[in-house]
């Protein structure tokens, strides 16, 4: 299991988020290459609130990487999309992608939204 403490990028014309995340919090630990359960695990046990952290979610669109961060617990049955806020770090560290790394600000997924039923 990777993680490491971010800051998080506010746009302040407004909340985009719709009370994301995001927008409740100014520091949070994102984790990678585990799954949710141990980065919960994880936070239970260091005193740190599973619900005030963020998750990476790799993905690689057209082989360039793409990825994203999204809240470690996240709504059940709601539609999610890019916030408008990002993660980022000061100290240069970022997660490995590939070979490649990356640790430039990460766009968060924290706006949810009801699904549509037809």
């Amino acid at each position: 299991m990777k993680h490491v403490l971010h800051s998080v990028y506010v746009c302040k014309a407004g909340d985009y988020s719709n009370n994301g995340l995001s927008n409740r919090v100014d520091s949070a630990y994102l984790f990678w290459d585990c799954t949710k359960e141990e980065a919960i695990a994880w936070c239970n046990a260091n005193g740190k609130d599973p619900e005030k952290q963020f998750y990476l979610v790799k993905r690689e669109i057209w082989e360039e990487n793409h990825s994203y961060a999204e809240p470690l617990i996240k709504p059940q049955g709601m539609m999610q999309t890019f916030g408008g806020n990002f993660l980022y770090t000061s100290n240069a560290f970022g997660y490995n992608f590939g070979y490649t790394r990356c640790n430039v600000p990460i766009p968060i997924h924290d706006r949810f939204i009801e699904e549509i039923s037809e």
